[in-house]
């Protein structure tokens, strides 16, 4: 789940929650249907009569929050067919852009890839199906408004992910077609940034436009526009690092690069003792904290420095220490491609290395880092 969200509720194992940008555009969404289009529709359908403001706002509001369950709906159609493809999905975050779905790592196969980015414009094509029928059966305007916007709504939403820009659900269903006539994961992925790159800045492009030239000086939509290219572009390059990062790194076990360095101190060791004698000495950030043979936490410079000086000589490290079960603890035949991934996970920059109950040594992030460096400059000018 995206940093700065709150967990709503779980669908079956999936986490559900909303992002803070999330109230901006539901707030933007509700006030232009209260302000704008809803009372010109209803206008239209009853000419001579008015929708009254504290109509149109509730119907607002009902509207955004329809939308905002169709992207709910597209993204669970996205978990559902991972799961059932052998993914893991985690969590499904709503956001000012939509949603995004935390899948388990990249698919495994084309047709994987295939399967679950199709299926989102998919679903959002049969729930504005539904919609339209339901708009033709219901008898009262109002509510026919309400339903025909969420059948014309979810039927951009799934002309929009289908555009060829990746990461968009499109620019996926490109790359695993390219990923196919290629048989390389890394050579698609390539091809499908370049192009949802070029997308993004289309957008961007297209934003300035609505600003700059055109008559009416859209300011709003013109820098709406901008910052979904915005986005996707820098959501394209992002990928597409991503992509390259796990090559490098899916093939490399942690034993790999782990320094045999048992270094750690006991839960009761004080805070200016663990300064002095470990942290100084040996130029370190970072301490594991073992309890007999058992890793019971990690205690960090930013632990430390929560502790007032005058209190760093009777405070011990168990008092401030990260916690086992807030770390990300790894085993020896982990690739650093899923060490790095737990790091993420957790929000730490080091995790112990731990096989049956026995404390190994200390991965840090700094570690990974180096490893990749140093696998990326000795492949420059290999093919892939």
């Amino acid at each position: 789940m995206l940093r700065n969200s709150v967990r709503l509720f779980t669908v079956a194992g999936i986490e559900v929650g909303v992002h803070f940008s999330w109230l901006i555009i539901f707030g933007l969404v509700t006030w232009s249907l209260a302000t704008g289009f809803f009372p010109d529709i209803y206008a239209q359908v009853r000419p001579g009569q008015q929708l009254d403001d504290v109509t149109a706002w509730l119907l607002a509001a009902i509207s955004a929050l329809l939308l905002f369950g169709s992207v709910l709906v597209h993204e669970l159609a996205h978990s559902f067919v991972a799961r059932a493809r052998g993914l893991e999905a985690k969590s499904i975050t709503l956001f000012i852009f939509g949603g995004v779905s935390n899948l388990g790592g990249e698919s495994k196969d084309p047709a994987t890839e295939f399967l679950v980015a199709v299926v989102g414009p998919l679903t959002s094509f049969a729930i504005a199906g539904v919609a339209f029928v339901v708009a033709l059966l219901i008898g009262e305007p109002v509510w026919e408004i309400v339903v025909s916007y969420l059948a014309v709504v979810n039927l951009l939403l799934g002309a929009f992910n289908l555009i060829p820009g990746f990461p968009l659900d499109g620019g996926r269903v490109f790359r695993s077609i390219v990923w196919k006539l290629t048989n390389s994961l890394r050579r698609a992925t390539e091809i499908a940034s370049t192009v949802g790159q070029l997308v993004g800045y289309g957008f961007i492009a297209w934003g300035l436009w609505i600003l700059l030239a055109s008559p009416r000086g859209n300011f709003l939509g013109g820098l709406w526009i901008g910052a979904i290219g915005w986005f996707l572009q820098n959501a394209a390059s992002a990928s597409r690092q991503q992509v390259v990062i796990e090559s490098r790194l899916r093939d490399v076990r942690v034993a790999d690069v782990l320094r045999q360095d048992l270094a750690s101190v006991t839960p009761d060791t004080t805070v200016a003792d663990l300064i002095e004698e470990h942290l100084l000495p040996r130029n370190r950030r970072a301490m594991v904290v073992c309890e007999g043979s058992e890793v019971s936490g990690v205690v960090t410079l930013g632990d430390i420095q929560r502790v007032p000086v005058a209190e760093r000589a009777t405070t011990p490290v168990g008092q401030v220490m990260t916690p086992r079960p807030e770390l990300a603890v790894v085993g020896p035949r982990a690739t650093l491609w899923e060490a790095l991934q737990q790091l993420g996970d957790k929000d730490v920059e080091q995790a112990p290395v731990v096989e049956d109950g026995r404390f190994l040594g200390l991965l840090t992030r700094a570690d990974i880092i180096r490893q990749l460096q140093l696998r990326e400059l000795l492949a420059r000018g290999q093919p892939e």
